[in-house]
């Protein structure tokens, strides 16, 4: 268990008044037991906020107050990294504010600031609630932490331990003071953003924020602001602020606060719209109507024991705040796709192999596919556009003659949009790395010029690591989330378009085969990228090259395959990361084909270029054998097994994992007790087996589509568990109630 936050900085009463509870009950926490259960327990006393701190005596409780409640809890039952779950959280609602549950998990809490009626929290909290489950599904523990019109529905409170403290939407972890900020400042997102801020970034947010203040008359929060950031130091710069007035000539409009919420977490979405009485329009502001400061409301002893008001940041709209009604019958636009499952309008693309892989080949197919409109690979170009191919390691030379081979291999160009490049002799950095920050180079600003008179509405870079300089490192996630966040996606913003940049990969395999099957590792290649992790999470698609092997070609194809090529000639496709569709669990084989291009001297050049080949038929077919093998094993030989189980369980059904279920199939393998055969390879087949015949899945007209005993009868699954000293497990579960009723046996 995690030692206690002995030098705590909370204040027991502001807590009190922030997460306000029924005072006749508590929860208590004391751990887990041995099985994994929960050890907690409620009792009739009212909670004590020092000992709860201190981390003596956790406790948690019901937000229901008399039918009112001030905040809410989302409860996401699984471990999951904090700038992912932070980003995502940012993402669904920008007032949650995530803490690490007791556990490890998390607890996404929403603050109201004042009471609001239970039936009203519980709407907004179910569409959050909805939109978790989306990203996490059975993790989400659905209406197990919110206020409840009646009833004990508790949550364990948070900052009880150095665990169950706040994170940004950053995914930097929050401290007490940082969180009051980040509380006081919630409905002011460019304020708010800068709790636990961290270079790079935070002398540009400075700037807009003192910007922002000025605008509204309220320059007296700058201290507090810079407070919120994480080790400010740089007293030199806030003087300047202060003294030379730097920030006055700055627009801290709404688009300008959007995109530098986006160069920070990611977060793309439109700044929300309130009435404006003065114009008579509905116009786009950095704050909502809602945060109309505490003091002009009657005070309440409370209240000033709080001492953290609302700021008051200029006047507060007046009159009733436009809502909009949802019928069901709106007209659904379109997401901006430009090449579907691949290229989203204002977003980063990320293409990684291993060196020699051919990821500038494809790319230079990728970026005459776009100017010209012909389909690459069976995807449709959605949306043409000038497209801008810069090769560092490639010279001019070599640009044209790998985009001649595309021209031959996948069609005419109309010409109505044009293809410009820029090669190794013609050097390009972006990005400046010091010691203390990231700026933009002169040859940034130029190309932002560029993109503007060149209509530029695709940017390839190829590879990543080339286009900056200084003390940049590919290992850091502070550098590699400003490189890409700060500087990359703010030109696919500016282009409405798309940046595809090419990256190097480890020696992470992505496909594997296991009896006789072939397995494509979708994990493996989202996290081959070579660097810092948050690299893959600001990428809103990454596509992986893995070349094929000879061991994969022996295994699967060799046999198939009679036109004398062999291993080496091919290389496959893998849909490893979408943010906004379902990926292909399958790998896409890709053919390396020679090119003859014409050359002025009245010779030719070999270049490569990628086609299309039959060998997805072959692994198709042979997956969906075994899925067919797999189901009727299950079916005759594991269900009995199963079924023997739950009967012997009892009341204990929730230790039946997969692993159980495989010991018990062990000694009924022919090959069991085989010295040249190892038990573990036994296991390993059993369980395969079993994931597969239980819930398979078949690529049908309509796309995959699960099928084995999961579909069939609708109630068998494996869900991961975590039984605390026991581990992780993936334990068995009966979707119905009575799952003894259930034919096990036809």
């Amino acid at each position: 268990m995690v030692a206690a936050d002995t030098n705590s900085r909370v204040d027991p009463g502001i807590i009190a008044e922030i997460i306000k509870c029924r005072t006749d009950k508590t929860l208590f926490w004391n751990g887990f037991k041995p099985d994994g259960k929960k050890r907690q327990w409620w009792d009739s006393i009212p909670i004590d906020w020092s000992k709860h701190i201190a981390g003596t005596l956790k406790q948690g409780g019901c937000l229901n107050r008399q039918g009112v409640a001030n905040c809410a809890v989302v409860d996401v039952d699984k471990v999951i990294e904090a700038q992912e779950i932070c980003r995502e959280a940012y993402k669904i609602d920008p007032l949650l504010v995530m803490f690490k549950s007791p556990s490890g998990r998390w607890h996404a809490w929403k603050f109201f600031h004042k009471d609001e009626p239970v039936k009203n929290v519980i709407q907004d909290i179910n569409k959050i609630e909805k939109e978790f489950i989306k990203l996490y599904g059975k993790d989400v523990d659905r209406e197990k932490t919110q206020p409840k019109p009646a009833g004990f529905i508790g949550i364990n409170f948070p900052f009880s331990c150095d665990e169950q403290y706040p994170y940004s939407p950053q995914g930097n972890r929050l401290s007490w003071e940082q969180f009051l900020f980040r509380y006081r400042f919630q409905h002011h997102p460019l304020l708010a953003i800068t709790a636990g801020l961290v270079e790079p970034g935070r002398h540009k947010t400075l700037l807009l924020a003192a910007a922002y203040l000025e605008k509204n008359n309220k320059i007296e929060h700058l201290d507090a602001v810079v407070a919120a950031m994480d080790k400010f130091t740089d007293t030199d710069y806030v003087a300047r602020i202060k003294d030379d007035k730097i920030h006055e000539k700055y627009d801290v409009g709404p688009d300008a606060i959007q995109i530098r919420i986006a160069e920070i977490v990611g977060h793309e979405e439109p700044i929300v719209k309130i009435y404006n009485e003065e114009t008579g329009k509905n116009e786009s502001i950095d704050f909502e109507a809602d945060a109309t400061p505490a003091a002009k409301e009657p005070p309440t002893p409370a209240a000033k024991e709080l001492k953290i008001p609302e700021p008051d940041l200029g006047e507060a709209p007046v009159g009733e705040l436009e809502i909009i009604e949802h019928t069901g019958l709106e007209k659904i636009k379109p997401r901006p796709w430009l090449v579907k499952g691949w290229m989203l309008e204002q977003a980063l693309t990320l293409l990684v192999g291993q060196p020699g892989v051919g990821k500038t080949m494809l790319m230079h197919m990728i970026g005459y596919a776009l100017a010209t409109g012909n389909p690459i690979f069976g995807k449709d170009i959605l949306k043409r556009g000038n497209v801008l191919i810069v090769a560092a390691e490639e010279t001019l030379n070599e640009i044209d003659l790998r985009l001649r081979a595309a021209a031959m291999k996948m069609g005419k160009n109309d010409g109505r949009f044009k293809i410009f490049k820029r090669g190794l002799e013609q050097d390009l950095k972006l990005v400046n790395f010091t010691k203390d920050r990231a700026l933009k180079t002169k040859q940034y600003k130029q190309l932002e010029n560029t993109i503007k008179t060149q209509k530029i509405k695709y940017i390839i870079l190829d590879p990543l690591i080339n286009f900056q300089t200084g003390t940049y490192d590919e290992n850091s996630n502070q550098n590699m989330d400003a490189y890409i966040k700060q500087f990359l996606i703010p030109l696919a913003l500016k282009m409405k378009g798309a940046v595809i940049a090419g990256h190097h990969t480890n020696k992470l395999s992505m496909v594997s085969t296991q009896d006789n099957e072939l397995i494509v590792d979708n994990q493996n290649a989202l996290m081959a990228a070579r660097g810092a992790s948050s690299l893959i999470g600001a990428a809103r698609f990454v596509l992986a090259l893995q070349p094929m092997t000879k061991k994969l070609w022996d295994s699967n194809f060799a046999q198939h395959v009679k036109d004398g090529s062999n291993f080496v000639h091919y290389t496959g496709l893998i849909e490893a990361k979408s943010n906004y569709n379902m990926i292909a669990d399958d790998i896409s084989w890709l053919k390396k084909d020679t090119i003859e291009v014409p050359t002025d001297d009245g010779f030719t050049e070999s270049t490569g270029v990628y086609a299309t080949t039959d060998l997805n038929k072959i692994t198709k077919a042979k997956n969906k054998l075994k899925a067919a093998e797999n189901l009727a094993w299950c079916k005759s030989y594991a269900l009995p097994t199963v079924q023997k189980l739950f009967n012997a369980a009892g009341d204990d059904k929730d230790q039946i994992t997969l692993n159980s279920i495989v010991l018990e199939l062990v000694p009924q393998e022919d090959d069991y007790g085989d010295d040249n055969i190892k038990e573990a390879a036994i296991k390993t087949r059993i369980r395969r087996k079993l994931v597969n015949g239980f819930g398979g899945k078949v690529e049908t007209k309509d796309g995959f589509q699960t099928e084995g005993i999961e579909s069939d009868d609708g109630f068998n699954y494996w869900l991961k568990h975590d039984h605390s000293g026991a581990g992780a497990a993936k334990v068995f579960i009966a979707r119905f109630v009575d799952f003894k009723k259930r034919n096990m046996n036809r």
